[in-house]
């Protein structure tokens, strides 16, 4: 399943996961795991269309969802009036993988990144419910949500795993306040 994001949800004109500057009419996409810089061509299994994004951001953190298209990708393929679609992907360039960071720092669990705090403030408090140590980042204009951190990215891993079972999405990051 593919969503989009752009306009109204407070995203657009704030920087991307890649450090760009998010604008809803490029073809770009989220994508939680896929390298940034990543090329790949987005077909519709409703309407056969087929769109080429590169993902510079990252997300969707929405159980079930595999990509959060741009407005205008979406638009492309014919799912921005639904809202969501389902979508086969298909690699065309792999983005530059970055380099591993050593397994000697914090690692944190991830699980949204929110322009509107209560939001984020709401994601927490169920982290929290689930009995995690949950903290908010804010990060240019955005708001992260953020458990941990754990010493080990294989503890955090495995952190995640957990979440996942319980119905989180996220992604493990170092820990910027190491």
């Amino acid at each position: 399943m593919a969503s989009w994001y752009g306009g109204d949800d407070g995203f657009e004109g704030k920087p991307t996961a890649s450090g760009e500057i998010y604008d809803s009419s490029k073809l770009t996409a989220a994508h939680r795991e896929l390298p940034l810089g990543t090329v790949l061509d987005v077909t519709a299994a409703e309407t056969g269309l087929t769109v080429r994004v590169r993902v510079n951001d990252r997300g969707p953190f929405v159980k079930g969802r595999i990509i959060d298209l741009s407005r205008e990708a979406a638009r492309q393929i014919g799912i921005y009036a639904a809202g969501t679609g389902r979508v086969r992907l298909v690699l065309v360039e792999r983005g530059l993988e970055p380099t591993p960071a050593p397994d000697t720092i914090p690692w944190v669990v991830q699980v949204g990144s929110f322009a509107d705090r209560s939001r984020a403030e709401r994601q927490a408090d169920r982290a929290r419910a689930a009995g995690r140590t949950v903290f908010l980042e804010p990060y240019q204009g955005l708001t992260r949500v953020k458990i941990g951190p754990y010493p080990t990215r294989s503890e955090a891993e495995g952190v995640l795993r957990s979440l996942e079972s319980a119905g989180f999405e996220g992604i493990v990051v170092p820990h910027a306040g190491r």
